[in-house]
């Protein structure tokens, strides 16, 4: 049997009804067959455990994976009210294990990590495994404590793709799905084994500015020095203004010019957004960045922003080697939204202009995770920001 996949949307204000309108409209798109899984997302306005009541009486007890972002993407276009649902049929075609890690602001993050790894491959069985697909809680703030401990259960060059769930921009609670449960501080996800099904590309399009600067000192996803000054002085530095001026507009600050960290081997660099300023003006970041790293302001463009969406779906279409694209997943980080405005929806016609017209779902982010393009070999999986990820989901010429 070849793979359906469907989407359905709704912007129904009742959760119940929102969920039965989209799965209505996803189960037309692949004719009533066995559902295989299913990815529910939404924008916090439908973070209700009606939400998931209506998609269990719609869909019956099938694999529910999902969270809330920032906002919508799906092959219509970007909204900030509303919930999409994607299907998939491909009985024989695809195992997957899923799992649940709770409460992972109480726990060691790289425990978390290994813990719901761990869970996802015990449930997939056997040994082959082709990648994992996660969806951490997108307020842990160092989100690649807990990558690592799913790295180190999976293997570094072991590919994961996800995006880490989002709110309203208020910063104040995000939601996972699974199954039937609204879940908060919490990471889904599932291990897949399949014949090669899935292509990533990853982009983010921001260029480097001026020479690199050491990082003398950090921990974990605080940059305290930079050339064994606090790490704050790169932007007082660069922008000639005062640390309160700094702290007043550094969410702007950190959009435009994020810091870039340079990973020996690869060929992006990891970008990494400032949360906050410490007292003693390290930098608390989204993701880690390692002591004797080399960091650099970067700069981004809306032309720029808009070229790397392209590159990166034309990278995920290459890693399908020639297969027929069935549908697309897209994480975007909500950082990138707002460089681009109206622009987003441009974006989105680039991608489909790359990969076709075929389903796509996604959300804006508060970080991505996938490997990043190496120069000699598969790349190892990162945590992101102000990134384009892409998942294209193929099947060899005249499968049936």
């Amino acid at each position: 049997m070849s793979i359906l996949i469907g989407i359905g949307t709704s912007n129904k204000k009742d959760p119940f009804a929102a969920a039965s309108e989209a799965a209505n409209f996803a189960l037309h798109q692949i004719h009533h067959k066995e559902i295989t899984l299913a990815l529910l997302f939404s924008t916090i306005h439908f973070a209700d455990k009606r939400l998931l009541e209506g998609i269990t009486y719609n869909l019956g007890r099938v694999p529910v994976l999902g969270c809330t972002g920032a906002n919508l993407i799906t092959s219509k276009g970007i909204t900030n009210y509303g919930v999409g649902l994607m299907l998939f049929s491909c009985p024989g075609k695809l195992r997957l294990g899923c799992a649940a890690s709770h409460n992972i602001h109480l726990q060691n993050a790289r425990d978390a990590g290994k813990e719901f790894a761990d869970l996802a491959l015990h449930n997939l069985g056997g040994t082959q495994r082709d990648l994992a697909l996660i969806f951490p809680d997108g307020l842990i703030e160092n989100g690649s404590e807990f990558l690592r401990g799913i790295k180190e259960a999976f293997g570094l060059s072991f590919p994961i793709f996800g995006g880490s769930s989002a709110d309203n921009l208020r910063f104040h609670r995000t939601f996972q799905y699974f199954n039937g449960q609204l879940l908060s501080q919490s990471i889904v996800g599932a291990v897949f084994a399949g014949d090669n099904l899935f292509g990533i590309g990853l982009r983010h399009g921001w260029k480097p500015l001026g020479r690199p600067h050491l990082i003398t000192e950090a921990k974990g996803n605080v940059i305290k020095k930079i050339e064994d000054k606090p790490a704050v002085s790169i932007y007082e530095e660069y922008f000639g203004k005062t640390l309160a001026e700094i702290k007043k507009d550094l969410i702007r600050i950190s959009i435009y010019y994020p810091l870039g960290i340079y990973v020996a081997g690869e060929a992006e660099y990891l970008l990494r957004n400032a949360l906050r300023i410490d007292d003693d003006g390290g930098l608390v970041c989204q993701g880690d960045a390692a002591q004797g790293s080399d960091a650099r302001l970067m700069m981004g463009t809306k032309d720029w922003a808009l070229e790397a969406a392209t590159e990166a779906a034309k990278e995920a279409r290459a890693g399908l080697e020639g297969k027929t694209i069935k549908g697309a997943l897209i994480f975007e980080s909500i950082s990138r939204h707002k460089l681009l405005g109206r622009l987003t929806e441009r974006e989105l016609l680039r991608i489909k202009e790359v990969l076709g017209n075929i389903p796509i779902i996604g959300i804006g982010t508060f970080g991505e995770q996938a490997p990043l393009k190496a120069l000699e070999r598969h790349g190892e999986t990162y945590f992101h920001n102000e990134t384009i990820a892409i998942l294209a989901i193929g099947e060899p010429h005249g499968s049936a």
